[in-house]
């Protein structure tokens, strides 16, 4: 997920949550969240089967 703020604001060492369907990174040590470009719909289904290779088995 590209967004430069978080990129750039985010510290080594702080924890994160990150929603990718809704593109929202938010740093949990801060409390401050940013919105990036979600991942593209295929993107989040080879997520959700743990890879490319259990995705393009299940189909």
């Amino acid at each position: 997920m590209e967004c430069t703020p978080a990129a750039r604001e985010i510290k080594a060492g702080d924890e994160v949550e990150v929603d990718f369907d809704e593109g929202i990174i938010t740093d949990i040590t801060t409390g401050k969240s940013y919105k990036g470009q979600p991942f593209p719909e295929f993107m989040q289904n080879i997520v959700r089967a743990e890879g490319l290779i259990n995705y393009i088995k299940n189909k």
